[in-house]
């Protein structure tokens, strides 16, 4: 399961997730080398012109390799402790400079190489949000990228302090990269219109789900004075100061032409898809000095290019699920890893012809369990009308984008509900805000057949599949956890015995949710005042709460009143406990 790669001398290099595994394939005589388990699993490789470096997401560790192609044979040089769930990494233009982004700590990593290829850690950086995808826009400024919503961020890598916070409307950001002619950021993304509600039409016509690439202009990424620093240990850490919400024109408008140019001084938005086209997940983006730009469409199993910044993308098709792409020395190459059939897509780059030039099988196929079917229908944008999004794309690596959506789940119309995180749902039932669905595939049936508008045979619906990934997934850790920053023993007792008297009557027993419904002082717009209480495991990476998103941090939520009417009020003591203990769990 190749997730990311990186060309190093001769050979471009594949990060195995599955396996643990890096794949060295020769780019001139388009054959596998070797392969050599490093870990037992990796999320991302890159070079570092000298060295080849990995991120073991599976034990934390950042990993220094050798690659000696003669031999061949692959070195591990030395390996360094990380934060947890590191998932992404960026090397500067000189290889002096990495930075490594950690999902669940919310953390990015900043580390100086030095000619031996020992990192030296030069800060740990903590956000307010959960980072993926890193870039180095220079040789010291660093762009970081939320994982499931629209935040991104620009940091100093040589002290961790933050340039600037800015956003894009959109969320699942999986793709950044510069274009130099047009001296703009480029992001891919998608963007869930919470305030419509899900039919056929709105599906077909891309209204409910717009996938499009953002181009923001360079110069507006910075700020005329540093802001705060969010290296661990200062005091400002936990504040961002507002650098401004771009704001961009909906694709919908039926004033927006085919394509949008990316000249100008403003933000703009170029919407990939067209009614029975869609493009769903778009994902890592390259641009060339020729001005040949590409992105992956990964839910679609689908390449997009064009030959210029101004010109219309075109499409060709790619292997399973291309999840990263990266450029030969020279450009004349494009590589691209394809996830879900273990090959990599060698993509010929000429001004006037973008072609396949051959597909490399990684590893024999070999036949897939249940749940390994069902992880593939999970990310597979073609289960939904024309391809317009996955599964994934609303639950973002089956935790949660963070947005609103009617889509009938709770089987009324006019009352978008939170998108809620699957993971370790599948053991907290029953399913739907107001506890409608007693079993899980009940619930995939309405959200394949209404939310998905899926064209599939009701009879042919991959619901058995998804049940069996969906049972696999298991919840984050809550952020003191993830942060290894636990409370003493002595306070989390205390906090326990809080909770047992204020909190378990709706959350009880190993699921911390319960089965029944309760009215919580809330009312939906259709005036439904019955709930069902989800599960606590990994609350603290929810945000915002309740079915509305209208408390947006846990204090809110304790603050609110909204739980056990007859109850005395918490106490600023009891709060700051609960807190405590939530963060853990």
């Amino acid at each position: 399961m190749p997730v990311d790669l990186a060309t190093h001398a001769s050979a471009v290099f594949t990060a195995n997730s599955r396996s643990g595994s890096v794949t060295a394939v020769d780019q001139a005589r388009r054959h596998v080398v070797g392969e050599w388990k490093v870990a037992d699993s990796l999320s991302a490789v890159e070079s570092t012109g000298r060295f080849l470096v990995a991120l073991d997401d599976a034990a934390g560790n950042l990993l220094i390799l050798s690659p000696d192609l003669t031999a061949p044979a692959l070195h591990l040089t030395s390996q360094h402790k990380l934060a947890a769930s590191p998932v992404d990494l960026a090397a500067s233009s000189d290889g002096g400079l990495l930075a490594v982004s950690s999902l669940w700590p919310r953390t990015v990593t900043l580390f100086a190489l030095d000619a031996a290829g020992q990192p030296h850690l030069q800060a740990e950086v903590q956000l307010p949000f959960c980072p993926r995808r890193i870039l180095f826009i220079d040789c010291c400024t660093l762009i970081v990228a939320d994982s499931f919503g629209g935040n991104l961020a620009a940091i100093d890598a040589t002290s961790g302090r933050l340039l600037k916070q800015f956003s894009v409307h959109g969320h699942n950001i999986r793709g950044l990269a510069v274009n130099p002619h047009t001296n703009t950021l480029l992001v891919s993304c998608q963007t869930l219109d919470s305030s419509t509600f899900t039919t056929y039409e709105r599906v077909f016509w891309g209204v409910l789900m717009q996938n499009g690439l953002h181009s923001l202009p360079l110069q507006d990424l910075f700020s005329a004075s540093p802001q705060a620093s969010f290296i661990k240990g200062v005091e400002e850490r936990s504040e961002f100061q507002q650098g401004g919400a771009y704001s961009v024109k909906s694709e919908t408008d039926t004033a927006t032409p085919a394509y949008a140019q990316t000249t100008g001084t403003g933000p703009s938005r170029y919407p990939l898809g067209t009614p029975s086209i869609g493009s769903g997940d778009p994902g890592a983006i390259v641009v060339t000095q020729q001005d040949i730009t590409m992105l992956v469409l990964s839910g679609t199993s689908q390449i997009a290019f064009r030959t210029a910044s101004h010109l219309p993308f075109e499409r060709i098709h790619a292997g399973k699920r291309p999840e990263s792409l990266c450029l030969s020395s020279d450009e004349k190459l494009a590589f691209i890893a394809n996830r879900f059939d273990d090959t990599l897509t060698i993509v010929s780059l000429e001004k006037d012809s973008v072609a396949i030039q051959t597909t490399v099988s990684l590893a024999p196929v070999r036949a897939l369990t249940p749940a390994e079917v069902g992880e593939q229908t999970f990310f597979d944008a073609r289960v939904s009308l024309d391809g317009w999004y996955s599964c994934h794309s609303c639950h973002t690596d089956g935790h949660t984008n963070g947005m609103l959506a009617d889509t009938f789940g709770d089987e009324d119309r006019g009352a978008p509900k939170k998108v809620i995180s699957l993971l370790g749902s599948a053991k907290a039932g029953p399913w739907a805000w107001n506890g409608s669905k007693k079993h899980l595939e009940d619930q995939l049936q309405t959200s394949l057949v209404i939310s998905m508008q899926s064209q599939i045979t009701t009879d042919q619906l991959p619901i058995q599949p998804l049940a069996a990934y969906l049972r696999t997934l298991q919840p984050p850790p809550g952020i003191s956890t993830a942060r290894s920053m636990l409370p003493a023993p002595k306070t989390l007792l205390q906090a326990r015995q809080i909770f047992e008297n204020s909190c378990s009557n709706c959350h009880a027993g190993n699921s911390l949710t319960s089965t029944d419904v309760f009215d919580v002082g809330i009312h939906d717009e259709q005036g439904e005042t019955l709930f069902n209480p989800p599960n606590l495991a990994g609350v603290s990476q929810r945000a915002p709460y309740f079915h509305d998103g209208r408390a947006t941090t846990l204090e809110d939520v304790l603050r609110s009143g909204h739980h056990d009417q007859s109850a005395p009020p918490l106490t600023d003591f009891q709060i700051q406990l609960l807190l405590k203990l939530l963060e853990t769990l």
